[in-house]
């Protein structure tokens, strides 16, 4: 008789088990961003990044009980808290920035050297408790940056922004510094990737773009487009952004309330950016002269998460409008985060 052994299964544990989710993807579910400004653009009011929302779900089989939320930092929750979740549902807080002054100075984290009083970052946390035995308490990393006034020399640098608020640590430069200077010609910073045009990785499933920031003057849309052909360039539009969204983390398209994000497929080509006039290939750029960073309008850096790993085919695109005679080389007027590309050269 053929022999046969009997397999024993432990039964799954009874318990509930909170997952969270940042609804704004960016940087990730462990960490929210956002930012206000204190004394908004009186012609054209500033649309701000002040609120963002955490979805909570019971991913486990028994009812979820919480038991506190607690704040640090300037930040509170602006809707009703839920007291417990039931196997498989869901809630939403939304926490809004309500910082009122800059935080303590420390160091200058503007794009300027006139009002490094006036603005910066602020670091809290939501540690929510409740019975899930594995987590009894999960934290939510908060970071807000504050400006007193719109512009004014009171933006967020470029390394604010990226290495600060987002926490990715991809490297812009060696110091923390204002601006990323070219006034004797084009300088690479960090580990800029010099490429001015760019392939897929992947010509099925495209490209994905998103702008993580604009910071430049109030009310200017801010127009991207990718093209192919370098001597007769035909454009492709991908997103418009709104005017009112020039001086915020996380802005929306114009004429929507969708978030500035699309994906495109340029196929096999090899393609290049064009953010409003300026190019991702120094030679198409108006303003070529050695005090203009010989047209070197527009920087690639890639993408490394909060523990330094660098993201498969993934890089930010930051852009600096060039002005002949006045341009300040903040390299965050637009700063978009693009993955599903590789490097093709110049």
């Amino acid at each position: 008789m053929e022999s046969r052994r009997l397999l024993s299964f432990a039964p799954a544990v009874a318990a509930p088990k909170l997952t969270l989710t940042n609804n704004d993807a960016v940087p990730g579910n462990e960490r929210m961003v956002f930012n206000r400004i204190l004394h908004p653009n009186t012609k054209i009011p500033n649309k701000v990044h002040d609120h963002a929302t955490l979805k909570l779900k019971n991913s486990g089989n028994v009812t979820l009980k919480f038991t506190s939320f607690a704040i640090s930092g300037p930040w509170k929750i602006a809707n009703t808290k839920p007291t417990s979740l039931a196997p498989g549902a869901t809630a939403s807080i939304t926490l809004q920035f309500t910082a009122s002054a800059p935080p303590a100075y420390t160091y200058n984290q503007t794009n300027g050297t006139t009002n490094t009083h006036k603005a910066g970052m602020y670091s809290g946390s939501l540690t929510i408790a409740s019975n899930d035995p594995a987590h009894p308490k999960q934290v939510e990393q908060l970071a807000g940056y504050f400006q007193s006034d719109s512009e004014n020399s009171e933006e967020p640098s470029l390394q604010t922004i990226i290495n600060n608020v987002f926490n990715y640590k991809t490297k812009i430069n060696s110091t923390h510094i204002s601006t990323l200077s070219e006034t004797s010609g084009k300088k690479l910073y960090g580990e800029e990737t010099n490429s001015a045009y760019w392939t897929a990785s992947n010509a099925t499933s495209g490209v994905f773009i998103r702008q993580i920031a604009a910071f430049h003057t109030q009310g200017s849309q801010t127009s991207l487009w990718w093209y192919t052909n370098p001597t007769t360039p035909s454009l492709h539009k991908i997103f418009t952004t709104a005017g009112s969204d020039g001086q915020t983390l996380l802005p929306h398209i114009q004429g929507s309330s969708s978030l500035a994000q699309a994906t495109f497929k340029p196929g096999t080509s090899k393609f290049g950016f064009k953010i409003d006039g300026e190019w991702s290939d120094d030679k198409k750029n108006q303003y070529k002269s050695a005090s203009a960073g010989g047209g070197h309008h527009v920087r690639f850096f890639p993408v490394r998460d909060h523990n330094g790993n660098l993201i498969a085919n993934t890089y930010f695109m930051v852009m600096d409008y060039s002005v002949a005679g006045s341009e300040n080389f903040d390299f965050q007027d637009a700063v978009y985060v693009i993955s599903g590309i590789k490097p093709a050269g110049n």
